[in-house]
């Protein structure tokens, strides 16, 4: 049960950083208004864009996780 506690802890937080990094950083308010014009909904764009931002984070976390775990 604490693994699975542990995932969504690690998760949730991925999720928060996502979140900031997508109003934080210029690249992806360029992106966020380049696809605004496309979509025209702004839900549908700030979804995409969140979820965007954490596979990235996730990406880089798994990729740390696997060099750690080199023998």
């Amino acid at each position: 049960m604490s693994i699975l506690f542990g995932f969504w802890i690690i998760g949730y937080a991925l999720g928060f950083m996502g979140f900031l990094l997508l109003y934080k950083t210029n690249f992806l308010q360029g992106l966020y208004l380049a696809l605004l014009t496309i979509f025209g909904n702004a839900q549908l764009v700030d979804a995409a864009m969140v979820g965007l931002a954490t596979s990235f984070l996730t990406l880089a976390m798994v990729i740390t996780w696997s060099y750690t775990q080199r023998s």
